[in-house]
């Protein structure tokens, strides 16, 4: 057992030490500016990662360094890392679904700081690599960066001025074939003229530096695209991306899948004068959208079928529509009414009121207007309804029976009419309204059934009819079963009603006047007798003996003892004793979920856990009867803790972690300390050693002091204290790092 733990132990830790690590993809971003008086801005700045196709976390801080127009470096900010959150998918046509592997975490990072503003102005950058290498558009794009810059104007030509920021983050993901409508608008706090277009965006660090501090000095270089995408064609679109100048509408049909990046640029004038130019880039994921949307409903009421296939209802002219569609949010209905326009509805599962019987085409488009729209058709025949008004009848004795029948109830013209009578009656009829007698032979309850039906529209009644005048008998049996066995005599007799009595021999010795007794037999044969006599109108007497009689048959004696009935878990050994008598076969079961097995006369079996079982026999005669016998034992547990005194560190998979081993254990408390008392390591779980470092360093090689403190299963505390030597060796220094 111990050697499969460490064997378990040493694959999980150099599995976890092969884990490969993915570098973080940059997918877009911008940064601005808010003037908040003086020489004093709150600088922002957004970043958005590709957190798909990799873990290492944003930069924290992130370095954005200010130059002059000369290309000087004047200053270097460190904005701390705010934390990240998921920038969750929404998509803008219900022909799209969430793309499996498009996954984008956004980072705004602000600052309030006092900048050295100049006359010639300055400008303000953030450098990082690297971007997807699967984007399509660029060369080389896995080794390409991104620069995110802003230039505050000099004070030549304004004071405290704010820049442009873009509203709406766009699409993670757009259909290909579909139409892009994106608001790509910016808000100037300051109420600027703003002129919007396609723009290349710049390059910056490098898979060796990623965050190159400072950064490059302006002008920055710009981003290389592959032919024939260009920064004003940067994505496979027909008709070509654009976007308006004066709103910042963008529009496109994109025609290819692949990844792009699209720069956009926003020109920021004051009173007619070119005082900045805000930039943003963006990764646009195009991806296959649903086209296989599919239109379909069924009828929510008394739906039928004709011969040909089509459907059609009776009477209701109020239908409920339920939508059946796939891959659709949005519906158009029209249900066929000619001559209007209001026969129309949105709903997902509407419901209709038509005008009057008639034949009628009802339409379903499923994402009405979108290029995976889909249209289907089904006609639906209202007709009159066919409804019967219900019946009753009074009860008849045999040999008087003269019953009058009338149908009636909402009955077109052309309605047809089918009676039933039942077996033992005379023939059925075609007539609305029969009359005359119904000869029944026996006495019993009988049903009528009555069919109305006009072009397929129908109704039925059933009329329940008694006829009275006898005892009818009793159910064959034989009753048989095992001792004590509880049978329910359950004649059937008519007419019933409270002019009858009964007198029952129950063959065992017994009597009864109930008409339905219930009996409890002890083993033996026995013929109980029924007497009825009926005093009502149909008079007579009736000797009724239950045909086949009772048999009950005797259980065996189930006698099951256990030597010990008590057993430590290092010894749960245990012999059963079959005492059990007159039976044939017989099953034990030891009660720890084990399965059955056929019994012997001594049995032995061995427990694999503490704790108290119910072991069971049944035993069975050549009848099938049972009777079961339980012997409780109980496995006392036990309580052992063995704890190492050295172990090595030096990457050869053998010994490399301290912890102590036991059973028995309920809680546990494990800690370790240096010769200084200060607490290195500590855990709760039992198979959770010390890997021998503390705060990823690797510990000097010496003596280290350990203590455990345990509560058994039965509850008792136990206290343990010692040392261990840590035995260093060359192969390893420090732990692996997480990145």
């Amino acid at each position: 057992m111990l050697k499969r733990v460490l064997s378990g132990l040493i694959a999980v830790f150099f599995i976890v030490l092969g884990l490969p690590l993915n570098a973080t993809h940059i997918i877009g971003g911008e940064l601005y500016y808010d003037c908040l008086g003086g020489n004093n801005y709150l600088i922002t700045l957004k970043v958005y990662r590709d957190c798909l196709n990799g873990q290492a976390p944003f930069d924290n801080p992130a370095s954005i360094s200010v130059w002059d127009a000369g290309g000087n470096l004047l200053q270097t900010i460190n904005l701390p890392f705010p934390g990240a959150n998921n920038v969750p998918f929404t998509p803008n046509s219900p022909c799209f679904q969430a793309p499996p592997n498009v996954c984008v975490e956004e980072a705004i990072y602000t600052f309030q700081t006092t900048l050295p503003v100049q006359t010639s102005g300055i400008t303000l950058a953030y450098q990082r690599c690297c971007r997807n290498n699967s984007i399509v558009n660029l060369v080389n794009p896995g080794s390409t960066g991104s620069t995110y810059q802003t230039t505050i104007p000099g004070t030549n030509l304004v004071t405290c001025n704010s820049s442009p920021r873009f509203n709406n983050f766009p699409p993670i993901a757009v259909c290909l074939g579909d139409s892009l409508k994106f608001d790509h608008s910016a808000t100037d706090p300051d109420g600027d003229s703003l002129v919007y277009e396609l723009c290349s965006t710049y390059h910056g660090g490098s898979v060796a530096t990623p965050m190159p501090i400072p950064t490059s000095p302006p002008p920055f270089t710009p981003i290389t695209f592959s032919p024939p995408f260009s920064a004003l064609y940067p994505l496979a679109s027909n008709p070509p991306i654009a976007i308006h100048p004066s709103t910042g509408f963008m529009t496109a049909v994109p025609n290819q899948l692949g990844q792009y990046v699209v720069g956009m640029c926003v020109r920021e004038y004051r009173n007619g004068v070119l005082i900045g130019v805000h930039q943003r880039d963006f990764q646009f994921n195009v991806t296959a959208c649903l086209t296989n949307t599919q239109a379909g409903f069924t009828f929510n009421t008394n739906l039928q079928v004709e011969p040909d296939g089509s459907y059609f209802i009776c009477g209701d002219l109020l239908v409920n529509f339920t939508n059946n569609s796939v891959n659709a949010t949005t519906f158009a209905w029209d249900f066929g009414v000619l001559g209007t326009n209001t026969d129309v509805s949105s709903a997902y599962q509407p419901q209709f009121t038509f005008p009057a019987p008639g034949v009628y085409q009802i339409q379903l488009i499923s994402n009405p207007g979108f290029f995976c729209a889909d249209t289907t058709y089904q006609t639906l025949t209202v007709k009159a309804a066919v409804l019967l008004n219900s019946l009753s009848l009074p009860n008849q004795c045999i040999g008087s029976q003269n019953i009058n029948l009338t149908a009636t109830g909402t009955l077109p013209s052309g309605t047809q009419f089918n009676w039933n009578f039942g077996p033992n009656a005379n023939p059925s009829t075609s007539n609305q309204n029969p009359t005359g007698p119904i000869n029944y032979n026996q006495p019993g309850q009988y049903q009528i059934r009555l069919l109305a039906e006009r072009m397929g529209c129908k109704d039925s009644l059933v009329l329940p009819v008694k006829i009275s005048g006898y005892a009818y008998g009793i159910p064959d049996g034989p009753y048989a079963g095992c001792e004590p066995a509880s049978f329910t005599f359950n004649p059937q007799i008519f007419p019933e009603n409270n002019s009858l009595l009964f007198s029952w021999n129950l063959g065992n010795g017994q009597s009864s006047t109930q008409p339905n007794p219930t009996v409890v037999y002890g083993a033996g044969t026995f013929q109980p007798v029924l007497t009825v006599i009926s005093t009502g109108a149909c008079v007579d007497t009736f000797n009724l003996p239950v045909v086949g009689g009772v048999q009950v048959y005797p259980i065996p004696t189930a006698v099951l003892t256990a030597n010990p009935n008590e057993q430590s878990i290092f010894n749960p050994y245990f012999i059963f004793t079959n005492s059990s008598t007159n039976y044939s076969n017989c099953m034990f079961n030891a009660g720890d979920g084990s399965p059955w097995q056929s019994c012997q006369n001594n049995y032995a079996y061995t427990y694999d856990t503490a704790g108290y079982f119910d072991a069971t026999l049944v035993a069975i005669n050549q009848f099938q009867c049972s009777d079961t016998a339980r012997y409780r034992i109980y496995v006392r547990p036990e309580f052992t803790y063995y704890v190492p005194n050295a172990f090595t560190l030096n990457a050869d998979g053998m010994n490399e972690g301290f912890r102590g081993y036991g059973i028995g254990i309920a809680q546990y408390d494990f800690r370790i300390f240096n010769r200084w008392g200060q607490e290195l390591f500590s855990s709760n779980d039992l198979t959770e050693s010390w890997d021998g470092f503390y705060e990823s360093k690797i510990c000097p090689q010496g003596v280290y002091v350990y203590s455990a403190d345990i509560v058994d299963a039965l509850g008792i505390s136990h206290r343990f204290r010692g040392k261990v030597m840590l035995i260093r060796g060359s192969a390893l220094l420090s732990r692996p790092s997480a990145e």
